[in-house]
Parts: structure tokens; C-alpha cells; sequence
């Protein structure tokens, strides 16, 4: 009796260092990421500390002290650098300060690291030419942080809801934005600092900010996923098949910046799988007697590119698209 005790214990004891070693060399793989940061045009943000890290504390700092502002689809051009291997994020914890609502938010956030993991397996589906992928940090109203991974294709990961948090006088509300004393920022009032940054803003957000009306939930709308999907039809032609052909001829751009640059199933297009609203769609299908090559976008307006269009008329066509 007490040798088979032994002989499972043993048993339980090999297994054990088994799971131990399989869980070890998984956090230790590592893969080459940098971070980047944007905040959505109209309503700009600051990054005061964050960081992305694994269960021990690796990971890579978010960059911190830039004035957030190029819409969804763009970045702030600045990253921490360093070793650029590195261990995948399981957290992410980030305070910033949110210029049109005052605001000053913090949070704390478990991330799918079994997700992020998957979709940096698909090196070829998701690595630029010559490496790289970046995690994109984004504040947006309301005291939310959409996390993106940005690279030939770029996933929507998650987005966050945090907490405001108080900084009660001005010169706590100095030391919290690192506003050194003597200079011309370090001497305005609270007040005085966020209206000069608040008088650049456009004519809609200002109204917003007067009627106390900072819209809190587009960013959850636009990323609402759908199960549609996209064909089409010759006339007098209803016997030649759906295919589409050569990865490299499709892409899919999406109205919350999601991107499909690449795609590795061929049949994306034309399965219903959820995805988000697109503005931008090229595909090429094979059918019967040709090749057809379609190009649909539906988020442009009078043939001017959805991303590129004036302030009021993006959000306007954006809000149409969501309805």
C-alpha cells in the first residue's frame, strides 16, 4: 500500500513539473513588439504613466507626455524603445488626463493574453516586412482605453472602462502633469492651462464641452461587430461560384480602424462572420468566363476619403454609417 502511494506521488510530483515547465517556457518566449499611442480627433488626451506587462512585471512602458490627437486611424509617432523582445502583456495599468472633459482617469485591466498570443503565432497574417507589430494605446471619453495590435493587420484587443480619479488644487494638478514651476504652463491655473488647449478644439467639441454633452458611447457603436457579408451578382449569370483569389488582392478597412491587409482565409468576405462596419473593401473574385475586381467605399464622401475628410463631415458620416 504505501509503494503505490509513493509511485503516485511520484506520478503527481512528474506532472506537476511538467505543467511547471510548459507555464515557465511560455512566459519566457518572447516576441518583438514596440507601443504606440493616438487618442480620436476632437478630443484630445494625455498620457501621464502606463505600462503593458507579464505576471512578473516584464513588458514595455507606454509613452507618456504627448498631446494625444490624430484620430483613430493614426498614432502619435513616438514609441518607447529599448529590447524590442520581449515577453506578451497579461495587464495593462495606465492614468491619463482627457483635455476636453477635464478629467483626469486610471485603470487597471487584465488582458486576453491567450488572444494576443494566437494572433502573434500568425507571423505572416499579422508582421509587417522586416518584423515588428505594435500594441496601440488609445484614451477616448469617458474614461475608456482601446487597445489595438497594429501591424499589416490591426485588431481591436479590448476596450477598457477606468475610473476618474481627483487632483484637488493646482498644484497638485501640477505635479500630476509634471508642469515645472517657473515656466510658463507651471504658473497657469488649472483652468487657465485646459482652456488654451480647449480653444484649439473643433467648433463641435466646444459645443459639446459648453452643453455638457462629450459623447461617451460612439467608440462602442463603431465597434459593434455584424454578421454581414459581401457578393455580388451578374446579370443573366447565377451558375458560376463564390471564390475569391489572392490574398494579396484583398483588404478590408474598417470605420473603428480595424485593418484586414492580408487575409489568410480566402472566404472572409463572403461568410457571415461578425465584423465591424467597413468604409474601405477590395476583393477580386474568379467566376465562370473572368476575373472581377470589385472596390467599395462606402465610408468616402463626393469621392473624398472617409479618414481624410473635415472634422464635422468624418463624425457626421460616421454616426450615418453606424444608424
Amino acid at each position: 500500500m504505501k509503494q503505490n502511494l509513493i509511485i503516485i506521488g511520484c506520478a503527481f510530483l512528474f506532472i506537476g513539473l511538467i505543467f511547471l515547465y510548459k507555464k515557465t517556457t511560455i512566459m519566457n518566449k518572447k516576441y518583438e513588439w514596440l507601443v504606440l499611442t493616438a487618442a480620436d480627433d476632437g478630443y484630445p488626451m494625455e498620457i501621464i504613466y502606463g505600462e503593458l506587462t507579464d505576471p512578473i512585471g516584464r513588458g514595455g512602458n507606454i509613452p507618456t507626455g504627448q498631446l494625444l490627437r490624430s484620430r483613430l486611424f493614426g498614432d502619435a509617432g513616438m514609441m518607447i524603445v529599448g529590447d524590442e523582445f520581449r515577453p506578451l502583456p497579461h495587464k495593462m495599468e495606465i492614468k491619463w488626463f482627457s483635455y476636453a472633459e477635464n478629467k483626469f482617469f486610471k485603470g487597471e485591466f487584465d488582458l486576453d493574453h491567450k488572444y494576443i498570443e494566437a494572433i502573434f503565432e500568425q507571423e505572416e497574417y499579422i508582421y509587417r516586412d522586416g518584423g515588428g507589430i505594435d500594441f496601440k494605446v488609445v484614451p477616448i471619453p469617458g474614461g475608456k482605453v482601446m487597445l489595438y495590435l497594429y501591424g499589416v493587420n490591426t485588431f481591436l484587443l479590448g476596450i477598457y472602462q477606468g475610473e476618474e480619479y481627483i487632483v484637488k488644487d493646482d498644484d497638485a494638478f501640477h505635479r500630476e502633469m509634471q508642469l515645472m514651476k517657473g515656466t510658463v504652463a507651471g504658473e497657469d491655473t488649472r483652468l487657465e492651462y485646459v482652456k488654451f488647449f480647449q480653444e484649439e478644439l473643433p467648433k463641435q467639441t466646444l459645443n459639446e464641452i459648453n452643453n455638457n454633452t462629450i459623447p461617451t458611447d460612439i467608440w462602442d457603436k463603431i465597434s459593434v461587430k455584424y454578421p454581414w457579408r459581401f457578393t455580388f451578382h451578374l446579370v443573366d449569370r447565377d451558375d458560376y461560384p463564390e471564390k475569391i483569389v489572392g490574398e494579396e488582392e484583398n483588404h478590408v478597412v474598417f470605420i473603428n480602424a480595424e485593418k484586414r491587409l492580408k487575409l489568410n482565409e480566402v472566404n472572409y468576405f463572403i461568410t457571415p462572420e461578425p465584423k465591424p462596419i467597413p468604409i474601405e473593401l477590395a476583393t477580386t473574385f474568379d467566376a465562370p468566363g473572368g476575373r472581377y475586381e470589385f472596390r467599395i467605399f462606402p465610408g468616402n464622401v463626393g469621392g473624398k476619403e472617409f479618414i481624410a475628410l473635415p472634422y464635422e463631415q468624418y463624425r457626421k458620416r460616421e454616426q450615418q454609417l453606424v444608424k
